[in-house]
């Protein structure tokens, strides 16, 4: 693996770390209201800087739309999960608002393996959100 750029505040330190232990996770961000990168992490080799920011951007006004119409019917907080031939995306609407976007490689193998590829990724996702969501509070 190459090296990971860690931003450059606590934000950036626990994206990294999340890139770090999913190995399949190619960059992180946490963009604000605006869709501008509060922090981010990538891995060097597998993706930029410009990359990951432009994820966040982009996903700023879904994600609230998303998460909006899930807590108006008490479904509580999603987590978004795109998956393309070019890679796989969680993202979700933290903190009422910033946005966490991950962008990893693509899932591998048959149905049965991607579902199950997917719940694992979406798990961990959710621990990376908590963990930011601490940090938010904090």
């Amino acid at each position: 693996m190459a090296e990971i750029f860690s931003g450059f505040s606590e934000f950036g330190r626990v994206l990294a770390d999340y890139i770090t232990r999913e190995a399949a996770a190619r960059g992180a961000v946490l963009s604000d209201d605006q869709g501008d990168a509060v922090d981010l992490a990538f891995d060097e080799a597998r993706t930029t800087a410009l990359e990951v920011q432009i994820l966040g951007a982009q996903l700023d006004r879904a994600a609230e739309r998303l998460s909006s119409w899930f807590q108006d019917r008490s479904r509580g907080p999603c987590e978004i999960l795109i998956e393309a031939s070019h890679g796989r995306l969680c993202c979700a609407f933290v903190g009422g608002a910033y946005v966490l976007a991950v962008v990893s490689e693509p899932a591998q193998g048959d149905d049965e393996a991607r579902t199950a590829e997917a719940e694992r990724v979406l798990a961990g996702f959710r621990d990376l959100r908590r963990d930011i969501e601490a940090l938010l509070q904090a």
